[in-house]
């Protein structure tokens, strides 16, 4: 007697024996059971997922002498016709070797008469969507109405080629690839009803290379039951090796060889796998899959049903995922992703895979973009405060920031910044000022002389108007002075001058501690009032977009954060200026920090032109060529 192959002889009878398609079994079987069986089925879904077995077990529930019944017997004469392919009414058609108008004619003919044997006739059409237009029309009147003694089974594995007129007429049913544990569950019945001997890592590779179909897990087990023999315990080494794949110690070899940044090793064991016959494309996939299955456990360790391998393996896989670092694998799992996409592009597999894996060992770790956020905020705290940029003198380079540890998987990186030299700042012209006038420090390194001190501040001020009786001094970012940390505090101001100063200050504050979006919004505000319950800002008619930025909610909320951590718990409200406000020129009126900078940057400009007027220069320069300069000017 031949030889029947494993998908033949474990072919499933009943709907309890389909394996993975629980929700298609158990609605056919409820169907019958109710008897609420529909004239026309269409089976979906991949390769060697048994739509056909199901269709077969259709017939037998139909045609069984004790049915139409849910389980068929399998011993009758209409199940064994059936099951062995000799029913007379039991048709089985390929669409495509019968894809004509010609065949559709001749069945829809054949439809009229009687079933001569069974108790129904079915019509099962295997790759339906291989009919042509034509055929299908001549298919749809009696697929839509066929006699009562007619079942059609429509299988495909492109549902989308069908026309929607068939989809309409039949009852879909859409199969899916079989999950890997049922599938391995399903190979181990077999192998121990066959009475082989059998490895879990030999199951596991087998349904990692069937890809989740039956036939071909069972197909490829006769071909490793082949190669082993009879007597012999096939091993996930047989499997690999007959396969032509790589299996899970070759795969764990290169990556701990790329991980550790021995290249060596990992070319050696490339070696070795090619030389055993294993493809390049599929070795690059496994370590691609490998690499995924430990950035899985390592995100979540509890749910090790998401990792397709067997309960060793698992552990295996867990106990290397907590050994590398998780920014490691992710660069791992980039680079041999890249080189899959460039193995299927190039005639030379072999160099491509050969220089990723040398990429991947020899490239430096990735350090988080965190760490280095967090290294570079120290920085410029160190800088700020004078302690890391600059001396006294201001053209010493001071220590270096002490080097962080390193973090697991990461090599140490050095951090500490080039000397920095101060250039040297002008002094600021003289400008008279107000009694109570605060000196505003502000990030720089060359020295001035302080200035007095303002006098402290009443426990209780009265609200501070916003008119100073001379002009307010440009206290600006850009001045000179010691720069001010983040975790400076503020206090109360007890005139305008002190006002302008202290929301000078907490700019700078603002700037130190990278709130761009608030410097942004807040800078061109100009300070009405500011008493111990509340800082009233006003924006000009020209920068009114940005109060309305300004007085969004979220944005107040966030500034009264940072004014409450520097000691000043107070209510903040924005409010538009008209024209008039806006246009208030005069020693009476306020200013922002914008329009005040600009005022002085005026002033300065102004007195250089009036010295360079009178420089001797200059004088004689207007004294020798003065009227030819006039006339110039006039014919311009």
């Amino acid at each position: 007697m031949s030889y029947l192959v494993l998908a033949r002889k474990y072919r499933p009878t009943t709907f309890a024996e389909v394996v993975g398609q629980e929700h298609v079994t158990r609605t056919l079987g409820n169907a019958f059971t109710t008897n609420r069986v529909h004239h026309a089925f269409l089976f979906c879904g991949p390769r060697g997922c048994g739509k056909t077995t199901l269709a077969r077990i259709v017939g037998k529930a139909l045609a069984c002498e004790r049915g139409p019944t849910a389980e068929p017997c399998g011993v009758c004469s209409a199940c064994v016709s059936i099951g062995n392919g000799s029913a007379v009414d039991y048709q089985e058609m390929d669409g495509a070797s019968n894809r004509g108008i010609d065949s559709i004619r001749e069945l829809t003919e054949a439809v009229r008469y009687q079933p001569a044997v069974l108790r129904k006739k079915i019509y099962v059409i295997d790759e339906v969507h291989m009919l042509t237009t034509e055929a299908f029309n001549a298919l749809l009147k009696t697929l839509e109405e066929p006699p009562p003694h007619v079942t059609f089974v429509l299988a495909t594995t492109e549902p989308h080629k069908l026309p929607n007129t068939i989809l309409s007429r039949c009852q879909r049913y859409d199969f899916k690839l079989v999950p890997a544990s049922k599938l391995g569950q399903h190979l181990t019945r077999i192998f121990a009803a066959e009475k082989l001997p059998v490895e879990p890592g030999a199951i596991s590779l087998l349904v990692r290379e069937s890809g989740g179909s039956v036939r071909d897990a069972l197909s490829l087990s006769d071909q490793i039951i082949s190669f082993v023999g009879a007597d012999a315990t096939i091993t996930e080494k047989h499997v690999a090796e007959v396969l032509g794949v790589a299996d899970r110690t070759l795969t764990r070899t290169l990556v701990r060889a790329v991980a550790a940044g021995d290249a060596g090793t990992a070319l050696g064991a490339v070696e070795s796998a090619i030389e055993r016959g294993v493809d390049e494309v599929q070795l690059a996939r496994a370590i691609v899959r490998y690499l995924r299955d430990l950035s899985v456990l390592q995100v979540a360790p509890d749910r090790t049903e998401l990792v397709d391998a067997s309960d060793e393996e698992r552990t295996e896989l867990a106990r290397e995922a907590a050994a590398l670092d998780r920014t490691r694998i992710t660069q791992m799992f980039e680079r041999m992703l890249r080189c899959c996409d460039e193995l299927g592009k190039t005639l030379q597999p072999r160099l491509v895979l050969d220089c990723a894996l040398i990429d991947i060992a020899t490239i430096e770790p990735l350090v988080p973009l965190g760490d280095l956020i967090e290294r570079l905020g120290e920085l410029e705290q160190r800088i700020a405060r004078g302690g890391g940029a600059v001396g006294s003198s201001g053209g010493g380079a001071g220590p270096r920031p002490a080097p962080r540890a390193a973090s697991p998987g990461h090599p140490q990186v050095a951090a500490a910044p080039a000397p920095v030299t101060a250039a040297p700042v002008a002094p600021p012209a003289p400008v008279r000022t107000a009694p109570a006038v605060v000196t505003i420090p502000t990030p720089s390194a060359a020295r001035v002389e302080p200035m007095p001190p303002a006098p402290p501040a009443p426990a209780s001020p009265a609200p501070v108007s916003m008119q100073p009786s001379g002009p307010v001094p440009a206290v600006h970012k850009g001045a000179t002075g010691s720069g001010p940390t983040s975790d400076a505090k503020l206090a109360t101001p007890s005139s305008a001058a002190e006002a302008l100063a202290t929301w000078n200050q907490l700019l700078s504050i603002l700037e130190v501690r990278r709130k761009f979006s608030l410097l942004g919004y807040y800078e061109p505000a100009r300070v009405m009032k500011w008493t111990t319950d509340e800082i009233e800002l006003g924006f000009p008619v020209d920068v009114h977009h940005m109060g309305e930025m300004a007085a969004d909610k979220s944005t107040m909320e966030e500034l009264r954060a940072v004014l409450r951590e520097l000691g000043q718990p107070v209510k903040v409200s924005v409010r538009m200026l008209d024209s008039r406000e806006s246009s208030a020129a005069g020693p009476g009126a306020a200013r922002s920090i914008l329009e005040t900078s600009r005022e002085q940057k005026t002033i300065e400009r102004d007195k250089r032109v009036a010295e360079a007027r009178e420089h001797p220069i200059t004088k004689q320069v207007l004294k020798e060529f003065g009227a030819t300069i006039k006339e110039i000017k006039t014919d311009v």
